[in-house]
Protein backbone atom coordinates (compact mmCIF):
# COMPACT_ATOMS: atom_id res chain seq x y z
CA UNK A 1 0.00 0.00 0.00
CA UNK A 2 3.11 2.31 0.79
CA UNK A 3 4.37 2.11 -3.06
CA UNK A 4 0.59 2.82 -4.12
CA UNK A 5 -0.05 6.18 -1.33
CA UNK A 6 3.51 7.30 -2.95
CA UNK A 7 2.81 7.04 -6.52
CA UNK A 8 -0.65 8.74 -5.93
CA UNK A 9 0.75 11.16 -3.86
CA UNK A 10 3.51 11.82 -7.10
CA UNK A 11 0.39 12.45 -9.45
CA UNK A 12 -1.37 14.85 -7.70
CA UNK A 13 1.12 17.02 -5.65
CA UNK A 14 2.19 20.14 -7.55
CA UNK A 15 5.45 20.15 -8.99
CA UNK A 16 7.22 23.08 -9.66
CA UNK A 17 6.25 24.29 -12.86
CA UNK A 18 2.67 24.32 -12.05
CA UNK A 19 0.95 27.78 -12.59
CA UNK A 20 0.84 30.50 -9.21
CA UNK A 21 -2.69 30.52 -9.61
CA UNK A 22 -3.52 26.89 -9.27
CA UNK A 23 -1.09 27.06 -5.41
CA UNK A 24 -3.46 30.30 -4.47
CA UNK A 25 -6.71 27.86 -5.40
CA UNK A 26 -5.64 25.32 -3.42
CA UNK A 27 -4.12 27.40 -0.40
CA UNK A 28 -7.80 29.16 -0.60
CA UNK A 29 -9.58 25.61 -0.53
CA UNK A 30 -7.70 24.11 2.18
CA UNK A 31 -7.65 27.26 4.42
CA UNK A 32 -10.79 29.03 3.41
CA UNK A 33 -13.37 26.41 2.26
CA UNK A 34 -13.86 24.42 5.20
CA UNK A 35 -14.65 28.22 7.07
CA UNK A 36 -17.08 29.00 4.44
CA UNK A 37 -18.91 25.65 4.39
CA UNK A 38 -19.49 26.71 8.43
CA UNK A 39 -20.70 29.32 7.57
CA UNK A 40 -23.00 28.70 5.09
CA UNK A 41 -24.45 25.84 7.73
CA UNK A 42 -24.70 29.02 10.74
CA UNK A 43 -26.49 30.74 8.03
CA UNK A 44 -28.88 28.30 7.25
CA UNK A 45 -29.03 27.97 11.05
CA UNK A 46 -30.61 31.10 11.59
CA UNK A 47 -33.29 30.78 9.36
CA UNK A 48 -34.60 27.06 9.57
CA UNK A 49 -35.57 24.76 12.07
CA UNK A 50 -33.66 21.62 10.32
CA UNK A 51 -30.86 23.69 9.72
CA UNK A 52 -30.35 24.08 13.36
CA UNK A 53 -29.73 20.38 13.74
CA UNK A 54 -27.69 20.10 10.73
CA UNK A 55 -25.51 22.89 12.62
CA UNK A 56 -25.77 21.04 15.88
CA UNK A 57 -24.64 17.61 14.24
CA UNK A 58 -21.81 19.47 12.36
CA UNK A 59 -20.64 21.28 15.40
CA UNK A 60 -20.22 18.38 17.63
CA UNK A 61 -18.93 16.29 14.65
CA UNK A 62 -16.34 18.69 13.69
CA UNK A 63 -15.46 18.82 17.78
CA UNK A 64 -15.27 14.94 17.98
CA UNK A 65 -13.33 14.85 14.82
CA UNK A 66 -10.43 17.57 15.87
CA UNK A 67 -10.24 15.25 19.29
CA UNK A 68 -10.38 11.61 17.53
CA UNK A 69 -7.51 13.15 15.07
CA UNK A 70 -5.18 14.63 17.85
CA UNK A 71 -5.41 11.63 20.20
CA UNK A 72 -4.58 9.60 17.00
CA UNK A 73 -2.06 11.49 15.96
CA UNK A 74 -0.07 11.55 19.66
CA UNK A 75 -0.20 7.86 20.23
CA UNK A 76 0.54 7.05 16.36
CA UNK A 77 2.92 9.53 14.83
CA UNK A 78 2.51 8.76 11.01
CA UNK A 79 4.30 11.44 8.76
CA UNK A 80 3.57 13.47 6.25
CA UNK A 81 5.27 12.98 2.59
CA UNK A 82 7.74 15.72 3.53
CA UNK A 83 9.19 13.01 6.32
CA UNK A 84 10.48 11.06 3.43
CA UNK A 85 11.54 13.67 1.19
CA UNK A 86 8.41 13.37 -1.46
CA UNK A 87 7.50 15.85 -3.34
CA UNK A 88 7.04 19.58 -2.31
CA UNK A 89 5.61 20.99 0.34
CA UNK A 90 3.92 24.38 -0.47
CA UNK A 91 2.55 24.92 3.26
CA UNK A 92 5.00 24.68 5.67
CA UNK A 93 3.58 21.96 8.26
CA UNK A 94 7.52 20.31 9.50
CA UNK A 95 7.31 17.30 10.36
CA UNK A 96 4.07 16.70 12.46
CA UNK A 97 2.06 12.84 11.97
CA UNK A 98 -0.42 14.41 8.82
CA UNK A 99 -2.45 11.01 9.27
CA UNK A 100 -5.27 11.14 9.44
CA UNK A 101 -6.05 14.90 8.00
CA UNK A 102 -7.85 16.88 10.09
CA UNK A 103 -8.85 19.42 7.16
CA UNK A 104 -10.71 16.47 5.60
CA UNK A 105 -11.91 14.88 7.98
CA UNK A 106 -13.58 18.39 9.89
CA UNK A 107 -14.61 19.18 6.36
CA UNK A 108 -16.17 16.15 5.22
CA UNK A 109 -18.02 15.56 8.78
CA UNK A 110 -19.75 19.07 8.25
CA UNK A 111 -20.71 17.91 4.46
CA UNK A 112 -22.52 15.05 5.61
CA UNK A 113 -24.31 16.86 8.25
CA UNK A 114 -26.77 17.77 5.78
CA UNK A 115 -27.85 14.32 4.72
CA UNK A 116 -30.49 14.57 7.34
CA UNK A 117 -32.17 17.59 5.20
CA UNK A 118 -35.18 16.54 3.01
CA UNK A 119 -33.36 17.76 -0.35
CA UNK A 120 -30.01 16.80 -1.14
CA UNK A 121 -28.47 19.67 -3.06
CA UNK A 122 -26.81 21.52 -0.27
CA UNK A 123 -24.86 18.07 0.74
CA UNK A 124 -24.04 17.50 -2.67
CA UNK A 125 -22.96 21.16 -2.70
CA UNK A 126 -21.31 20.67 0.52
CA UNK A 127 -19.19 17.29 -0.24
CA UNK A 128 -17.51 19.11 -3.35
CA UNK A 129 -16.07 21.93 -0.91
CA UNK A 130 -15.03 19.02 0.81
CA UNK A 131 -13.78 17.08 -2.15
CA UNK A 132 -11.89 20.42 -3.04
CA UNK A 133 -10.57 20.66 0.18
CA UNK A 134 -9.00 16.85 -0.26
CA UNK A 135 -7.56 17.64 -3.25
CA UNK A 136 -6.03 20.61 -1.94
CA UNK A 137 -4.26 18.69 0.80
CA UNK A 138 -2.41 16.44 -1.86
CA UNK A 139 -1.94 19.32 -4.09
CA UNK A 140 0.52 21.36 -2.05
CA UNK A 141 1.91 18.11 -0.37
CA UNK A 142 0.57 17.95 2.62
CA UNK A 143 -0.73 14.57 3.07
CA UNK A 144 -0.71 11.59 1.19
CA UNK A 145 -4.08 9.76 -0.26
CA UNK A 146 -4.52 7.10 2.24
CA UNK A 147 -4.40 10.15 5.08
CA UNK A 148 -7.02 11.62 2.67
CA UNK A 149 -9.50 8.23 2.43
CA UNK A 150 -9.39 7.84 5.83
CA UNK A 151 -10.12 11.21 6.92
CA UNK A 152 -13.51 11.39 4.55
CA UNK A 153 -14.46 8.40 6.17
CA UNK A 154 -13.59 9.28 9.65
CA UNK A 155 -15.93 12.59 9.00
CA UNK A 156 -18.80 10.72 7.39
CA UNK A 157 -18.73 7.93 10.46
CA UNK A 158 -18.52 10.33 12.98
CA UNK A 159 -20.98 12.71 11.55
CA UNK A 160 -23.59 9.58 11.27
CA UNK A 161 -23.15 8.91 14.28
CA UNK A 162 -23.53 11.86 15.82
CA UNK A 163 -26.84 12.24 13.92
CA UNK A 164 -27.65 9.02 14.54
CA UNK A 165 -26.83 8.80 18.49
CA UNK A 166 -27.05 12.34 19.84
CA UNK A 167 -29.31 14.58 17.59
CA UNK A 168 -32.05 12.75 16.67
CA UNK A 169 -32.57 11.20 20.45
CA UNK A 170 -32.13 15.08 21.24
CA UNK A 171 -34.69 16.46 18.94
CA UNK A 172 -37.11 13.59 19.90
CA UNK A 173 -36.77 14.79 23.15
CA UNK A 174 -36.90 18.05 22.86
CA UNK A 175 -39.81 17.47 20.40
CA UNK A 176 -41.60 15.38 23.26
CA UNK A 177 -41.38 17.69 25.72
CA UNK A 178 -44.12 19.61 27.61
CA UNK A 179 -43.72 23.14 26.73
CA UNK A 180 -42.63 22.37 23.17
CA UNK A 181 -45.70 20.48 22.61
CA UNK A 182 -47.69 23.66 24.67
CA UNK A 183 -45.98 26.44 22.75
CA UNK A 184 -47.40 24.16 19.46
CA UNK A 185 -51.03 24.05 20.97
CA UNK A 186 -50.84 27.84 21.19
CA UNK A 187 -49.74 28.73 18.08
CA UNK A 188 -52.71 26.66 16.25
CA UNK A 189 -54.55 28.33 17.67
Amino acid sequence: MQGLDATLFGLINAGPSVPAWSLGLARFASDILPALLALAIGVGALFNRRWRRVFFTAFVSVVLVWVIVNVFRSLFPIPRPAFYGLGIQWVPQGLRPGFPSLHVAGTFAAAFSLWCLPRRAPMAAALAVAAVVAWSRLYLGLHFPSDVFAAMMLGALVSFMVERCISRPLAFSISRSPLVRRRSRVKRV
